[in-house]
């Protein structure tokens, strides 16, 4: 994370380092909400954007208790970054779900999150939880 040596030196942002983190951040004895800032936002195609960081992190274990996420790369500077992942986990523990996204993030000075955006495409679900329709023969 950045770290503020003086008024003109600024320990630039690893975010190799920051990405593996959060994978293990959002693994199941992960601490998610510690990435953020008192009062970041936090969207993605199913929440309008948020604070309550707890709610979301709650929302997903409920939903896929196995979640996890690989971070296929990451990019950013010293206001912030995005990152490519593959999510995977089973939804209500049951039908296995991968899901590939982008999530895009503005962080502070101190490197903690103040707005996080996610980025899917929610038909690659229903395509998972969907049954293939076959042709009927005539």
């Amino acid at each position: 994370m950045p770290v503020a040596m003086d008024a003109d030196t600024v320990v630039p942002m690893d975010w190799s380092s920051w990405a593996n983190r959060l994978e293990a951040a959002l693994g199941p004895d992960g601490d998610f909400p510690s990435f953020f800032a008192p009062g970041a936002l936090f969207s993605d195609p199913v929440n309008p954007p948020t604070t309550d960081i707890g709610a979301i992190e709650a929302m997903t274990s409920a939903s896929f208790p196995d979640w996890r996420q690989e971070i296929r790369w990451v990019h950013g500077d010293q206001t912030g970054g995005a990152f490519e992942w593959i999510g995977k986990g089973t939804l209500g523990g049951t039908i296995p779900i991968e899901i590939h996204g982008c999530t895009v993030v503005d962080v502070n000075h101190e490197g903690l999150v103040t707005r996080w955006r996610d980025y899917f495409d929610l038909k690659e679900i229903d395509a998972q939880i969907t049954p293939a329709v076959s042709p009927t023969s005539p």
